[in-house]
């Protein structure tokens, strides 16, 4: 039986993109227009934080709410190739502290470390508006140019940029995928409200790690100061995905976060469903266990916006 592949759409990004694949490939993300395969990006650790190892698909349990879904793809290679989308304030506070300079940095790092099969792409954003600066390639030197070009000026607008639907934003290649945000975080331009945005993040299926560049003195700053960094929203934005939340300091600090942050990407346990077709188009609520015994702390998106599960 054939599958069709269904690329993700994360709240950046309007159309969808379907291809015929062999029967062995597993599906691809996909957003939730209803009838849509719905792929999670699961994580799983110990109580110590190291990543669990050889689970098996009878290790999971999935419920959509308070119903039992079985699941029908399942896959973990940690030598599979992953799609990496960088998404990068240049607004002009990022030119303060040579925080843009740090991000760029931390990108250089993780293309560095990337293996056979990976792909990349950068997206830029200050004034409201995303762009386009390199698109996904396997081949990096586009974009590692492109990065000298960048430079610090106007205001950020966090809350459009996250909305804002850039029709090529997740045209990776691979399963395994991950968004970086790459901000300080000073929202002083959005039009969008929070409680739009809350909604929008809804929509959000692949996971998205946000980086907040901070200043040193931030565990000084008042409280005014630290909703200026919009703390709350990158990590509501971050644990809606499955993704993580990191506050930096400076370039020491920056660098081996990325590695870390590029380094997990590659741990993702993978776990597809069909959603019925039928029925309310809807938010639910997913949730995802591990059955075989022991302390595990697992990390996935929060839901997903379509019909109820096949058979239920």
């Amino acid at each position: 039986m054939s599958v069709k592949r269904i690329f993700l759409l994360p709240l950046f990004f309007s159309a969808a993109i379907a291809a015929a694949q062999k029967p062995e490939d597993p599906p691809t993300f996909s957003d939730s227009a209803g009838a849509e395969y719905v792929m999670l990006p699961v994580l799983v650790t110990d109580k110590s934080g190291k990543f669990a190892d050889g689970l098996q698909k009878q290790d999971f349990q999935l419920k959509v709410g308070e119903t039992r879904v079985d699941v029908d793809t399942f896959d973990r290679d940690e030598s599979a190739p992953v799609s990496f989308a960088f998404l990068l304030d240049t607004s002009g506070s990022m030119g303060v502290g040579n925080k843009l300079e740090n991000a760029k940095n931390a990108i250089r790092t993780i293309i560095r470390s990337g293996r056979t099969g990976d792909d990349f792409a950068l997206f830029a954003f200050s004034e409201g508006e995303v762009r386009l600066v390199s698109e996904f390639s396997p081949d990096p030197a586009r974009l590692i140019r492109a990065l000298w070009d960048l430079e610090a000026s106007g205001q950020t607008a966090l809350f459009d940029a996250v909305a804002a639907t850039p029709e090529r934003m997740m045209k990776g290649r691979n399963n395994k995928r991950a968004i970086l945000l790459f901000t300080d975080g000073v929202d002083n331009a959005s039009q969008i409200s929070s409680n739009a945005m809350a909604e929008l993040l809804q929509h959000v299926s692949v996971p998205v790690y946000t980086i907040g560049m901070k200043d040193r003195a931030f565990d000084a700053l008042t409280e005014k100061s630290r909703r200026e960094l919009s703390v709350e929203t990158l990590e509501m934005l971050a644990n809606s995905s499955g993704g993580r939340m990191h506050l930096v300091s400076g370039d020491e600090d920056l660098r081996p976060v990325a590695t870390a942050i590029a380094g997990e990407v590659r741990q993702q346990y993978l776990l597809g469903f069909a959603p019925s077709g039928k029925g309310d188009v809807k938010y639910r609520i997913v949730f995802v266990s591990v059955a075989k015994p022991g302390s595990w702390v697992v990390r996935t998106r929060r839901g997903y916006r379509g019909t109820a599960p096949g058979g239920s």
